[in-house]
């Protein structure tokens, strides 16, 4: 695997991404995949395949030798995580594609209570709340009409909830959205959360604040009187 950097101009503005790639055989020859958008890297290009390397390892679960750099350790295991549960994603839809006839029979299993654990647990609560107090106000509908893609009202979403629940910045609120909550699940989003496209749609959301902060006063009157 290796990180490439692109780079594309949106209103005259340029904005940088990171992708982590591999190489692959294929019966027309090598060939590059994108494996994940890692948005943009704050990382000197001479740690960038320290990262990829790393980032390798933790996925197939090989040992290392050598002491990595605990940044590049903390940021590898991250995306390791990201690319597991695409890949785990991807094997249930499969797999539910392909058993669907199957599922249409009782399938009784027993379980031992005192056996169950969890992992990775998520937070849901507050999202909750968020999320429906934005159907209360047809927030989709009042985005929609401003242009916002579905991607881009999914991110504003994203962005809002997390500066509700876990305030920070857009590289943490990316970081919050992939590993501590259960917001992804909620919103039934299956895209990728970075920091450059929170960026992003945080200055769309700027560009229209006021209309949206008068949508939302008359929802909120309306409601209310």
């Amino acid at each position: 695997m290796f990180i490439r950097e692109k780079s594309k101009t949106v209103k005259g503005k340029k904005y940088i991404q990171h992708q982590l790639i591999e190489s692959i055989r294929t019966p027309l020859g090598p060939r590059q995949r994108l494996v994940l958008n890692l948005g943009f890297l704050d990382l000197h290009p001479d740690k960038w395949k320290e990262l990829a390397n790393t980032i390798e390892s933790e996925v197939h679960k090989q040992p290392r030798f050598f002491v990595t750099d605990p940044q590049i350790e903390k940021s590898a295991r991250h995306y390791a995580k990201v690319i597991v549960r695409e890949k785990l994603n991807k094997e249930s839809e499969r797999a539910a594609s392909d058993n669907a006839a199957d599922r249409l029979s009782a399938d009784y299993q027993s379980v031992d209570v005192n056996s169950v654990s969890s992992s990775e647990a998520r937070t849901i609560g507050a999202e909750h709340v968020v999320l429906a107090q934005m159907r209360e106000c047809k927030f989709d509908k009042m985005l929609k009409e401003l242009g916002f893609t579905d991607n881009q009202l999914n991110y504003a979403k994203i962005l809002i909830a997390g500066r509700l629940v876990n305030p920070s910045s857009e590289r943490e609120t990316a970081r919050w959205a992939n590993e501590d909550s259960a917001i992804l699940e909620l919103l039934q989003a299956k895209i990728n959360v970075y920091d450059t496209a929170l960026h992003r749609t945080a200055v769309l959301l700027w560009e229209h604040h006021d209309k949206i902060e008068q949508r939302l006063s008359q929802a909120a009157r309306v409601r209310y009187l």
